[in-house]
């Protein structure tokens, strides 16, 4: 078994859920030459304010270095040589609209809209793209679970969630065709997740040598694409991987954590 095939129950001695306890983050606070851990949180205000509060503490931050899952993904990049750059929301619009444009001819357009969606309705299209991403970072067995589930439900319902599915994924197809970049944010922590498992561990350990430990912080949510960075992470690095969900979710969360991170061939997509 490759490292792109370690399944959840194979990490767990390295990958830990907890709901609440962001408080210990500061019993390891301490001064020290080289940072050791590396706190992630996706909202600058929350990294902020955990500074802040090691400041309140008179605690050093010297053992921490602080970043945001973008951010971690393009030092992983980078480390490894390839491109971190991403396009940004304005123009991955322009190339929506672009895509759509005379989709409603479905014999030979790629892009098919659902029956009463306009083709000039592109922030409607991107939201649809970018939450099909969320549940299922376009990996297949979450696509394929997602029809699956489709074809169970009650109709009209039924075919509208795998006309979702369709538009979101035939818009992802067509936008990686028009740009060398990647087209979000998002694609790059998908990129970096490949990356990893590519360079079995190397780019993580040629980014950050020094780290050993990941401490992801304020969790009120997990979608698949930082999930699939995190099980990247504790697959093919030495490193131990801590995620702290908000209490008014985390039992929820944690809960569903493991079927989340139950997939084979990680860092796979239906694109290739």
């Amino acid at each position: 078994m490759g490292q792109a095939d370690v399944r959840y129950d194979e990490v767990t001695d390295r990958l830990t859920f907890h709901v609440g306890g962001e408080e210990r983050l500061f019993e390891r606070a301490r001064r020290c030459g080289q940072p050791s851990e590396l706190v992630v949180a996706s909202a600058e205000l929350h990294r902020r304010n955990i500074q802040r509060r090691l400041r309140e503490q008179n605690q050093s931050k010297e053992a921490f270095v602080f970043d945001d899952p973008v951010g971690v993904s393009r030092e992983i990049l980078t480390a490894a040589g390839e491109s971190s750059k991403a396009i940004d929301r304005i123009d991955r619009l322009a190339l929506i609209r672009s895509v759509l444009a005379d989709a409603t001819d479905r014999e030979s357009h790629p892009v098919s809209l659902p029956p009463g969606m306009r083709s000039h309705a592109p922030d409607h299209v991107e939201q649809i793209r970018t939450e099909v991403e969320a549940v299922t970072n376009y990996h297949p067995e979450r696509v394929t679970a997602w029809r699956r589930t489709a074809d169970g439900l009650y109709a009209p319902i039924d075919a509208e969630a795998t006309e979702l599915l369709t538009l979101a994924c035939d818009v992802e197809r067509e936008l990686r065709e028009q740009t060398p970049k990647a087209i979000s944010e998002i694609d790059l922590v998908r990129q970096a997740t490949q990356t990893l498992v590519a360079t079995n561990g190397a780019a993580w350990t040629d980014a950050f040598p020094e780290l050993e430990r990941v401490t992801l912080l304020g969790l009120s949510s997990l979608s698949a694409p930082h999930a699939d960075l995190l099980h990247a992470l504790a697959a093919t690095t030495p490193v131990t991987v801590h995620v702290h969900f908000r209490k008014a979710t985390g039992a929820y969360l944690q809960a569903r954590a493991a079927a989340l991170f139950d997939i084979d061939a990680l860092g796979e997509v239906i694109f290739e």
